[in-house]
């Protein structure tokens, strides 16, 4: 689920570009792009679906990441240069600040390593297995424990590592039906500030969950606030529901940093004798 929401990023700067050539160089028989019917919008939209579900299966995690910072890169630098072309206003300011971007996500893409793109494995260790020990140990047979069978509602529950990205998928599904379904006022105006907190706060919150827990919670906190916000303008129940769902996914992620600490500090504290530590003991007692 993660590769395929890094995906969608990868692939936007390609559909942009097939948005482009349609509308510039388009079919004789297709009008103009305000008299255009609503089924070209939803041609282009299947057509990114399908482009970033074929690269989350085709590529690799650290290729869809590089694929995604270098293709937002390499549009925020030829906005710049056509903004210069075509004389828009402040121009040159807005041709720095996007080149600075640019550069910026090109490096990480160039420098990201796997490290980054996933998190780390935990590696198990098992006393008196360790190598060069003065006394060997006896293998044990390792014991087979059974997982505990879930019944219901709970069977059909994503993994816990996923419901931030289906959360966040929930609310942009939710606020492109207010503002492109519905389409009436205030579902309008409120869904399409929803779709930009879901896609630029909710996305990054589900994404740095496994990595910067704290980064996140912060973002779950911010998408709670404004989802309370819109809660209040248009008096939406949806809002109310998002702006739950939010919170509940900040304190989650401040769980989830409260556990990783506790783990850092049994695995220093329980942390397994080294072979040369064991030697330096069995000469000790020897002497």
């Amino acid at each position: 689920m993660q590769r395929l929401y890094v995906a969608l990023h990868a692939m936007a700067p390609a559909a942009l570009v097939v948005a482009v050539l349609v509308h510039l160089w388009g079919p004789a028989w297709l009008p103009m792009l305000a008299q255009r019917p609503v089924w070209t919008v939803w041609v282009l939209l299947g057509l990114w679906l399908l482009m970033s579900a074929l690269a989350a299966a085709a590529l690799r995690s650290l290729a869809v990441w590089r694929v995604a910072l270098g293709s937002t890169g390499a549009l925020l630098l030829s906005a710049g240069g056509v903004g210069v072309a075509l004389g828009a206003a402040l121009a040159p300011a807005m041709l720095m600040g996007m080149a600075a971007l640019g550069l910026v996500c090109v490096a990480l893409a160039a420098f990201i390593g796997p490290a980054r793109v996933q998190p780390p494995k935990r590696k198990v260790v098992r006393h008196g297995a360790t190598a060069g020990s003065a006394h060997p140990t006896h293998p044990t047979h390792p014991t087979h424990h059974r997982p505990a069978r879930r019944s219901g509602v709970v069977r059909w529950l994503p993994a816990a590592a996923h419901q931030p990205f289906w959360l966040a998928g929930l609310l942009a599904v939710e606020s492109f039906r207010l503002a492109h379904i519905v389409a009436t006022e205030p579902a309008r105006s409120s869904g399409m500030l929803g779709l930009l907190l879901a896609f630029f706060v909710a996305l990054p919150a589900a994404t740095l969950r496994a990595w910067a827990p704290r980064s996140a919670a912060l973002l779950w906190a911010l998408a709670a606030l404004a989802y309370g916000g819109l809660t209040a303008k248009a008096g939406l129940a949806q809002w109310a529901v998002a702006a739950t769902l939010c919170a509940t996914a900040a304190c989650s992620s401040t769980g989830l940093l409260h556990r990783m600490r506790r783990g850092l500090r049994r695995s220093t504290v329980t942390a397994p004798a080294t072979p040369q530590s064991t030697q330096h003991s069995h000469q000790r007692e020897a002497t």
